[in-house]
């Protein structure tokens, strides 16, 4: 993996901090670790509610947030995340392995998986900077 931390610009020097909200345990641990090798400070939530628990106290820059989950769905979460002035910086990346997920405005991007790994870590970035701006 090619990593991109070097390329960031100066204003993007600061850690991001990722929280990846997703019910499957594989695929959290899986993408923690590859967004942990890439510098980023990684939290995550098992699923929606524990997710918006976590995006209020700790104010992430990237919420990561899975569409299908049990109780409280994806889109719900960035409603949710949406509505907190606490956390309008906070860019959303919903994904989802549905096909067609129409993010209505909540999320600034909507990924489906299965993803690629290097651009997917260059969408983060990309989002976590209009959400800095």
């Amino acid at each position: 993996m090619v990593s991109t931390m070097s390329a960031l610009p100066p204003n993007q020097a600061k850690k991001l901090t990722v929280l990846l909200i997703d019910d499957e345990v594989d695929i959290c641990a899986a993408w923690s670790m590859v967004l942990e090798m890439e510098g980023m400070t990684v939290l995550t939530a098992p699923n929606g509610l524990d997710g918006l628990m976590k995006a209020k106290s700790c104010r992430p820059d990237v919420v990561i947030c899975d569409f299908m989950m049990p109780g409280i769905n994806g889109l719900e979460v960035c409603a949710a995340i949406r509505a907190e002035d606490a956390l309008q910086k906070a860019s959303i990346v919903l994904w989802s392995a549905a096909r067609g997920i129409d993010g209505k405005g909540l999320a600034d991007l909507v990924v489906e998986k299965p993803v690629d790994t290097e651009q997917f870590i260059e969408h983060i970035h990309a989002v976590a900077l209009r959400g800095r701006s």
